[in-house]
This record gives structure tokens, C-alpha cells and sequence, in this order.
């Protein structure tokens, strides 16, 4: 109880060491989240029937939406195949997730600079309902 009462006195008399140490454990916190978005994406895409070398998957983008759960990879037309999207489509969504599935795969055409890229979408089984 008196260790207890000694951390209380101690929170209201340095109030900036608790706002410094909330900070860094969310800063660590968001630090891993992303790591752990990167290396999800790097193993989904380096993974047969695709694989990519490390300096494509870098040309991968993958963005994730929480509500429905959704997976959307972008990758470029020139690094794959139609046939090849949608082998590596199918082999992947156990990989991601329990219940996931693909859901759609759409060819973005090229404008202007931006090349042409496909849009891989995977949704999880209960969001689709």
C-alpha cells in the first residue's frame, strides 16, 4: 500500500515523465504495427506463383481497411501475368488471414506516368455477407 501511495505522489508531482513514457510505449507500439504490415506484405508477395525479388515487392503497395476487414495489393502489370494474378490470388489468401478470400482483381490502366498496375483485393468471408 505505502509503495502504492508513493507512486500516486509521484505521478502528481512529475506529470511530464508519465506524458513522455505514454509517448514512447505509443510510438513503440505504432512502430511495430508497421513492421508488421511490412512484413506481411514482403512474405505475400515474395511467395510462389509470384515471387518477387525484395527490389519488386518494393514496388508493392498494400493497403489494409479494418471495417470490412480488407486486404488490396497493388502491383505492377509489368512484374506479372493475368494467369499468374490469379494462381498467386488463390494461394495467398489462407496467408493472410483465417477466412480471407480474393474478392477482386481489377487491371488499372496506365496514365501518364503512373504505369499500369493490377488491384488485388482480398475480403474476409464474414464482411462479403
Amino acid at each position: 500500500m505505502n509503495t502504492f501511495m508513493m507512486v500516486l505522489a509521484y505521478t502528481r508531482e512529475h506529470p511530464a515523465v508519465i506524458l513522455m513514457l505514454t509517448a514512447l510505449i505509443s510510438i513503440g507500439i505504432m512502430t511495430l504495427m508497421m513492421f508488421t504490415h511490412n512484413a506481411k506484405m514482403v512474405d505475400a508477395v515474395t511467395s510462389k506463383p509470384l515471387s518477387l525479388t525484395a527490389e519488386q515487392a518494393k514496388q508493392v503497395a498494400m493497403r489494409h481497411k479494418l471495417r470490412p476487414a480488407k486486404y488490396a495489393f497493388l502491383i505492377p502489370a509489368a512484374l506479372a501475368t493475368d494467369e499468374t494474378i490469379n494462381t498467386w490470388a488463390d494461394a495467398i489468401a489462407p496467408r493472410l488471414g483465417t477466412g480471407f478470400q480474393p474478392v477482386e482483381v481489377t487491371i488499372i490502366p496506365q496514365k501518364l506516368w503512373i504505369p499500369a498496375r493490377y488491384r488485388v483485393t482480398f475480403a474476409r468471408l464474414e464482411a462479403l455477407r
